[in-house]
């Protein structure tokens, strides 16, 4: 049972490894949006201030709030998956720790 418990913890674990991968992936996309996108309302704002200059600085802006979120999300999925890959590593102890009692409780199993 707990090579088992161990086995689907791992697999939790992959999961949310890949999923912080992915927004990983998503926030260096949004980052090199938000860099082309700070950089050019900069350079606009410079020359002069119209409604469509300040919307793109907003856009830049809200690119870089977007960044912050995916970054916090991957994170917490890092985070998630070592706690997981820790829970499996302790089951698999256990399995292991519980085959070697038997070992020495029946030992013609052996």
């Amino acid at each position: 049972a707990k090579v088992e418990e161990a086995e689907a913890l791992w697999a939790k674990a992959y999961e949310a490894r890949k999923t912080a991968n992915e927004l990983s992936e998503k926030a260096e996309a949004i980052g090199q949006d938000a860099e082309v996108s700070t950089s050019d309302a900069t350079e606009a704002l410079k020359q002069s201030i119209s409604l469509e200059k300040v919307a793109d600085a907003t856009n830049a802006q809200n690119l870089s709030l977007d960044l912050g979120n995916v970054l916090d999300q991957a994170l917490k999925a890092q985070e998630a998956a070592d706690e997981i890959e820790a829970q499996a590593e302790k089951a698999l102890a256990a399995s292991e720790a519980a085959l070697e009692q038997h070992l020495i409780d029946f030992p013609e199993n052996a």
